[in-house]
């Protein structure tokens, strides 16, 4: 019997897929969902939010074809406190946050992989994710799946260097058409199942109905000013209801050209707007970085690419340091809506993630 894994499952198609390579290929196996939040008022929404009963359902009855063991690992406290408070904590601050790159980090390949590495002695921890963990002269890298559509290592952009030989990802060398034809051909109960691409803890996809629940005062009336001339145009709902290059939900009236906000005040309730041109930017800074390479021979790499949100193509980029812990990242060309929150991944050639970092400016 080769080296214990544990896969976790979210009763989808991916990780059940996951869990069932690691089978064939003769690992020692658990499946574990992750119980991460209370789903018990999500009955008659149209879409259940994550680990709901189906989905834990789903998951054990998939286990039991593949003849695994199932368990269900209660974090929902850990997520409360860790993701839900940041997810509300960079609203409040004007940003637009991304809360499945801080479980990932946080939760999944943190708290997680050690109560189970306690729990039931695994060695490895799997996931569905569309990525790689590559290792070149003895330094381990997230990289890129070979699906690049699917390819989510922008997610997994802040897991902790000392995790990365622990983890596998079974996926990575594989299409989402190869993951649908093998969970059919094995007959898995999930292998058409629907895949879910939103926040999983907001069931009905209202963040500002869900930043009300948690108590912040999300609706404030405030000015909305033109970002050149400081020109009053109107009234917004909540700086929080607005992100960087958005242009729906302004009211604004008797423009003689499209105006997007490019900028969000929370100290002065302000919201900033300008036209498609205001949008681009040649630099950002992000703060606290991650490091997967030597800070000073990433410095000297010409030959870097950056991507600044999930769905962006990476482009090439050049790297400095900047005042504090901060590092520069200069864009070949401009690029549309940088937006705080947002996470930057340094990628080089072959895909391999060699910084990242939230973006802070």
């Amino acid at each position: 019997m080769k080296n214990k894994v544990a896969i976790l499952m979210s009763g989808g198609v991916d990780s059940s897929t996951a869990a069932y390579i690691l089978v064939k290929n003769g690992y020692d196996v658990i499946g574990v969902t992750l119980k991460l939040w209370q789903c018990g008022k999500t009955d008659n929404l149209q879409r259940q939010i994550c680990c709901s009963p189906h989905d834990i359902y789903d998951a054990k009855n998939v286990c039991s074809q593949l003849g695994i063991k199932h368990y269900v690992l209660d974090l929902s406290k850990e997520f409360e406190e860790i993701v839900i408070k940041y997810f509300c904590l960079k609203y409040k601050m004007g940003y637009t946050p991304n809360p499945c790159i801080i479980c990932n980090e946080k939760i999944k390949f943190g708290i997680a992989f050690e109560k189970l590495k306690e729990l039931t002695g695994i060695e490895f921890l799997a996931t569905g994710h569309y990525a790689r963990v590559v290792k070149t002269r003895q330094k381990f890298y997230i990289a890129k799946a070979k699906d690049e559509y699917k390819d989510q290592s922008y997610f997994l952009c802040t897991v902790p260097n000392n995790v990365l030989p622990h983890i596998m990802f079974p996926l990575g060398n594989l299409t989402k058409k190869d993951v649908r034809e093998i969970a059919a051909s094995a007959g898995l109960k999930v292998a058409h199942k629907k895949e879910s691409f939103d926040i999983c803890f907001i069931a009905d996809r209202d963040y500002k109905n869900f930043l009300r629940t948690k108590g912040i005062e999300v609706f404030r009336k405030g000015k909305i000013l033109n970002i050149h001339t400081n020109k009053f145009l109107g009234y917004h709902n909540g700086y929080m209801c607005y992100t960087i290059g958005q242009r729906e939900g302004l009211g604004l009236k008797n423009l003689t050209t499209r105006m997007y906000v490019v900028k969000t005040d929370p100290e002065t309730n302000i919201v900033y707007v300008g036209e498609e041109k205001d949008l681009y930017s040649s630099e950002l800074l992000i703060t606290n970085p991650i490091f997967y390479e030597s800070k000073y021979n990433l410095l000297k790499k010409r030959k870097v690419y950056v991507k600044i949100r999930y769905k962006t193509p990476p482009v090439k980029c050049n790297l400095s340091l900047s005042d504090g812990n901060l590092i520069k990242v200069m864009f070949e060309t401009p690029q549309r809506a940088v937006t705080r929150g947002q996470y930057a991944a340094i990628y080089d050639l072959v895909g391999r993630i060699l910084l990242s970092g939230e973006i802070c400016g």
